[in-house]
């Protein structure tokens, strides 16, 4: 089954995988968590992705201003400039959770890039091909779009405004 957790911007999804995740006390894949620089205040500079299992982190994207020398930069979309090494981490997660059977596979976010093509769009088919239990968080908006465009039709959409606490 599909799990899509759905939501705005801002409105917690990731915190609701997390907690599915703890809660389920099984599966792995990884989550995109916010990074905030101090520039005399906390200010959002970008994204890391960090494994559930172990935690292990990547930076995946900055926002242009915050983009750091030597950055191995795959693309560029919206205020967003990303790292090819983190999509390489996430791939490698995939690869490793496909290879051990693990269930289920947490994928955080899937939207307008991977709509594009880009980003976490190939792990995803890949994944959604084994035919095991997913959780993919997706903004409300693009929901029918991600449904679409990789062929889902087996899907439960839990809206994270919806979603009971007890009954993820």
């Amino acid at each position: 089954m599909i799990y899509i957790i759905s939501g705005v911007v801002n409105e917690g999804k990731t915190g609701r995988m997390v907690s599915i995740y703890n809660r389920l006390g099984q599966g792995d894949g990884f989550v995109s968590t916010k990074i905030f620089a101090n520039r005399g205040q906390e200010e959002f500079c970008g994204y890391e992705i960090r494994r559930l299992n172990t935690g292990e982190k990547k930076v995946l994207a900055f926002k242009a201003a915050y983009v750091p020398g030597k950055w191995d930069e795959a693309c560029c979309f919206g205020p967003f400039c990303f790292s090819r090494a983190a999509f390489e981490f996430a791939e490698s997660i995939i690869v490793d959770i496909l290879q051990r059977g693990v269930e289920p596979i947490f994928i955080d976010e899937i939207g307008p890039l991977e709509l594009s093509g880009g980003g976490f769009s190939t792990i995803l088919q890949d994944v959604l091909k084994t035919g095991q239990d997913v959780y993919i968080s997706v903004r409300n908006h693009c929901v029918q779009d991600v449904l679409e465009k990789f062929n889902i039709r087996e899907y439960r959409i839990k809206k994270v405004s919806e979603i009971d606490n007890e009954n993820d």
